[in-house]
């Protein structure tokens, strides 16, 4: 795992956790509301939260919106 030094790369990084919530919120409204209920706060001043977990939360959020992709293109040729 690449350690964030600099603010930039912690923005890059919460944009990206940002980014995928939307598109959860837009593609999956009914999967977005379980994302609200997960008790992660995209702060870095809160102290109870490290870079790793938010680096775990982004790939959370990758894997379950591929898995969801994937399900839907997958649903999408059998009903064809």
């Amino acid at each position: 795992m690449q350690i964030m030094k600099s603010s930039g790369s912690r923005e890059k990084l919460l944009k990206e956790i940002f980014d995928l919530t939307i598109s959860f919120q837009t593609k999956y409204p009914e999967i977005y509301v379980n994302l609200i209920e997960t008790p992660l706060f995209l702060t870095y001043d809160h102290k109870n939260i490290t870079e790793k977990e938010f680096f775990d939360y982004r790939e959370f959020l990758k894997v379950q919106l591929e898995i969801l992709e994937t399900t839907k293109a997958n649903t999408r040729l059998i009903v064809l």
